[in-house]
């Protein structure tokens, strides 16, 4: 019995954290974080050494996750510079795989 009303206070506990963070973002929110994903696509597109065709930028509340991939190892870390730099983003959440022609066992890659 009291297994049962502790499991289910825990399950309280953990729905109630969850439904707080789930909180929506106003429209002005996302705007500005689209406007923010945007300007971190332009300048990973207009830096010349870093081809960033296979990189995908996502912004929430000015964090911007990099996903994707790219082939040089100095490239995971230029990308980053280059997003931490854009104005409107207070951190960058660097998600970017190596990609190694199908060899994935470098410390980089996933």
């Amino acid at each position: 019995m009291i297994n049962r009303v502790w499991c289910a206070g825990l399950a309280g506990a953990i729905l109630c954290g969850v439904l707080a963070c789930a909180t929506p973002r106003s429209p002005a929110q996302q705007q500005a974080d689209r406007e923010t994903a945007e300007r971190v696509q332009d300048a990973l597109d207009a830096d010349r050494l870093l081809y960033a065709k296979h990189i995908t930028v996502r912004a929430d509340n000015g964090v911007v996750r990099l996903t994707g991939f790219v082939w040089d190892p100095t490239d995971v870390d230029e990308a980053k510079r280059i997003a931490e730099m854009v104005q409107g983003v207070t951190g960058v959440v660097n998600d970017l795989e190596l990609q190694r022609n199908g060899i994935d066992n470098s410390g980089v890659s996933r």
